[in-house]
């Protein structure tokens, strides 16, 4: 069965009526989200019962690079600012944790929130004076000198961080509530357990009033701020959220991948993570997981090269841009809206009909 985008005015079509039909248009558009979310849910099962351990890892790689993208939409899809260090907070949260753990002989679940903190400390640091009196063009370019900046400290403090040979981590998180974290499947499921929370987190924002204020931030400053809107504090708050998730994801990392290497701090894994959102769809919930299935995960089934798979996501880019300019889940979200406007268009033309007959 085809269904037209325009407005249905055959008479067959169970448009919206005195006795309670509904089109069916817009009970696909009504119950999108909860198929996209049902979808989600099996996607994230299919790991779990299936034999493959390499079906597992890929599983959790894609996880912990779908929670990194979605985070990164806190601060480019919703505020509209374009911070280049999430990479570098990324790899901040990984040293820190493991730091914590080998040499502190913090529980993993400790060190999580203290790095997480560490990290809300270091972006509102830098976050503050680049906001404060610059922005714009001006962010990109000292977060992006912040993450080179962070990545050096990292290749070359040999006796914290290993320098360029890196770090081996050798521990697994704690049991908790019972859940055993140190099994391939237990790791899977601590990524998606950091998908989830930051899902979770963006899901509020976006229904709340900060996240309807950071939108009219990204739309228009100046009438924001006449509207009685603290800007900078708004922006602020997104890139400082935005890093304390990263740092996040950084500390699943560490146990997930048993080595931390200067290269996780690299501005191009930033790039790459900008990439998936505007594949995805910047400022939706769904944007960074399709973006990430697309990019990080069909590749990877096909077990194409790393090269050939920037290469295919430049190309990808390039028509997005041009032919899907919102993305994939901007597309989806389009006509689904469009489908509620016709379905509607049609209700009430076949209402004036019926009002018409005698």
């Amino acid at each position: 069965m085809s269904f037209a985008f325009g407005p249905v005015t055959s008479p067959a079509a169970p448009v919206k009526s005195a006795g309670g039909t509904s089109h069916p248009l817009a009970i696909i558009a009504r119950w999108a989200p909860a198929f996209g979310w049902l979808l989600l849910a099996l996607l994230l099962a299919v790991p779990v019962f299936g034999s493959s351990r390499y079906l597992v890892y890929l599983g959790t790689l894609i996880a912990l690079q779908a929670a990194l993208a979605t985070s990164l939409n806190i601060v480019i899809g919703y505020a509209g600012q374009f911070a280049m260090s999430h990479a570098a907070f990324y790899g901040f949260g990984a040293y820190a944790s493991a730091l914590l753990v080998t040499s502190f002989g913090l529980d993993f679940w400790i060190a999580v929130p203290v790095a997480m903190v560490m990290a809300a400390a270091v972006a509102a640091f830098i976050g503050y004076p680049a906001l404060r009196y610059t922005g714009g063009v001006h962010l990109a370019l000292i977060t992006f000198a912040f993450g080179e900046l962070a990545r050096l400290v990292a290749a070359n403090w040999h006796t914290v961080t290993g320098g360029p040979m890196g770090m081996r981590v050798a521990y697994a998180p704690s049991p908790l509530f019972g859940f055993e974290f140190s099994t391939a499947r237990g790791l899977y499921w601590l990524a998606v357990g950091m998908l989830l929370v930051t899902l979770a987190v963006v899901f509020c924002i976006q229904r709340s009033r900060f996240g309807r204020a950071l939108v009219a931030v990204r739309e228009d400053e100046t009438l924001a701020s006449f509207l009685g809107i603290n800007v900078m504090g708004h922006k602020l708050a997104a890139y400082v959220l935005s890093s304390m998730l990263a740092a996040m994801v950084g500390t699943a990392y560490a146990p997930v991948m048993s080595f931390i290497s200067p290269d996780l701090l690299n501005a191009h894994e930033t790039i790459s993570l900008i990439g998936v959102l505007i594949l995805g769809g910047v400022g939706t919930i769904a944007g960074p997981i399709i973006g990430t299935l697309v990019f990080f995960g069909i590749p990877e089934l096909l077990r194409m090269a790393r090269l050939y798979r920037l290469v295919i996501l430049g190309a990808v880019i390039v028509l997005v841009v041009l032919f899907m300019p919102q993305g994939i889940a901007g597309l989806i979200k389009q006509r689904l809206e469009r489908w509620k406007r016709g379905a509607g268009r049609a209700a009430g033309a076949r209402s004036s009909q019926d009002a018409k007959q005698p």
